[in-house]
C-alpha cells in the first residue's frame, strides 16, 4: 500500500487551523460586514481591510474561497505522484462546482452568483471557475472543460448536445462518472478511501430516494440509482415512491442507516440535510482518523472539515450582510448552542 505518512502529517497540520464551531459562533455577533472583516482578519482568514479597499460581501467570499482552494492545492502538491489516488476528494468538489455552473448557465443566473460557495480545486482553480461562470451557455462550459482535459468535460458536452436541457439526466451522468472514477481510485487506495466513496454514493442515492418520496414522479428508480454504495439499494428508491414523505422513508431506513451520516440526512432538524450529513460524515472520519491514524482518514477528514468551515463562514457572512437576527445566523451556520 502507498505510504501516506508525510501527507497525513501535513493534513493534520492544516486541520489544526480550521475554525471550530465555537470559534464560528463568536463571529455571529458581528454587527456589520466591516466588523466581521476585522474579526476574520484577526483570525488570519482574510487580509486586513484598508481605507482604500474596504471589505464587502463579495470580496470576503472570494477571499475565503481562495483560501480553501489554496489549501487543496497544497494537499495535491504534497501528494506529488500520488495525487491521482486522491481523485475522489478533488472530484467530489469538482462535480459539485460543475453541477452548479451548468445549472447557472441553463437558468441564465448572473455569473457572480454561479460561483457562490464553490471550492476551488487543483483541476478547477478560482480563475477556471470564474471563466466557467462567464460562459454564456452549456456548450461553452463543455468546450472549456474539454480544452482543459477535465474528466467531466465529456459529460457536460453530452448535455450541451441536447436540443432541450435535461438537468436530471445531466446530473445523474455527472454522479455516475464521479462514481466510476472514484471506485477505480478507491480500489488502489485503502479502506478509508473506499468508505469515503461508498458514503458519498449512498448519500447521493438517499437524496434521490428523498426526492421520490416527497413528489410525484414517473422517473424509473433505476434511472436515479448509482452503483457503488453499500446501504441504499435500487429497491429503496422504488419503495420511496410509495412512501408517505420524508418521515415515512426515514422510518423505513432507520435500522440500516443508524450510526451513519445517512441518519443525519434523514433527521436534520432545522439545518439543511446536506449540512447535517456533511458534519456527520466529518465526525465519522474523525473517529476513523483516531482509530486508523496512518490511513487516508486524516486527509479525507481535512477536506471534509474545510468544506464545512467554508459553509459555516459563508452563511455567517451573508447572514450578517442581510441583517439576519443572530439566533437565525447561528442556526444557518450550524453553530447554535
Amino acid at each position: 500500500m502507498t505510504d501516506w505518512g508525510d501527507v497525513i502529517v501535513r493534513a493534520r497540520g492544516l486541520s489544526s487551523h480550521i475554525l471550530s464551531p465555537a470559534r464560528c459562533f463568536a463571529l455571529c455577533d458581528s454587527r456589520s460586514i466591516g466588523d466581521l472583516s476585522l474579526q476574520l482578519a484577526n483570525l488570519g482568514l482574510v487580509s486586513a481591510p484598508s481605507a482604500d479597499s474596504p471589505a464587502d460581501e463579495h470580496s470576503l467570499e472570494l477571499a475565503l474561497r481562495r483560501r480553501a482552494g489554496a489549501r487543496l492545492q497544497l494537499l495535491a502538491n504534497w501528494a506529488g505522484a500520488r495525487r491521482d489516488l486522491l481523485a475522489p476528494i478533488f472530484d467530489d468538489e469538482d462535480r459539485r462546482a460543475i453541477r452548479a455552473l451548468v445549472r447557472g448557465a441553463i437558468a441564465r443566473v448572473a455569473p457572480q452568483l454561479r460561483t457562490a460557495g464553490l471550492v476551488p480545486t487543483p483541476s478547477l482553480p478560482i480563475r477556471a471557475l470564474d471563466e466557467l461562470a462567464q460562459a454564456g451557455d452549456v456548450a461553452t462550459v463543455a468546450s472549456l472543460l474539454l480544452a482543459w482535459h477535465h474528466p467531466f468535460g465529456a459529460v457536460v458536452e453530452a448535455e450541451a448536445r441536447r436540443q432541450q436541457p435535461d438537468t436530471l439526466e445531466f446530473e445523474m451522468a455527472l454522479v455516475r462518472e464521479f462514481a466510476v472514477r472514484a471506485r477505480t481510485a478507491a480500489d488502489a487506495g485503502d479502506a478509508a478511501l473506499r468508505l469515503f466513496v461508498e458514503r458519498t454514493i449512498d448519500l447521493e442515492n438517499l437524496q434521490s430516494a428523498l426526492a421520490l418520496s416527497s413528489q410525484a414522479s414517473d422517473v424509473p428508480p433505476g434511472r436515479l440509482f448509482v452503483d457503488g454504495g453499500t446501504i441504499v439499494t435500487v429497491g429503496d428508491l422504488a419503495g420511496a415512491r410509495g412512501a408517505g414523505g420524508e418521515i415515512d422513508l426515514a422510518a423505513r431506513l432507520a435500522r440500516r442507516v443508524r450510526g451513519t451520516p445517512l441518519a443525519a440526512m434523514l433527521n436534520h432538524g432545522t439545518r439543511s440535510a446536506e449540512d447535517a450529513a456533511l458534519d456527520a460524515l466529518a465526525d465519522e472520519f474523525r473517529r476513523r482518523a483516531r482509530d486508523a491514524p496512518l490511513s487516508l482518514a486524516p486527509v479525507i477528514l481535512f477536506a471534509l472539515r474545510q468544506r464545512a468551515e467554508l459553509h459555516m463562514l459563508l452563511r455567517i457572512l451573508w447572514g450578517v450582510s442581510l441583517g439576519v437576527p443572530r439566533a437565525t445566523v447561528e442556526r444557518m451556520a450550524g453553530v447554535a448552542a
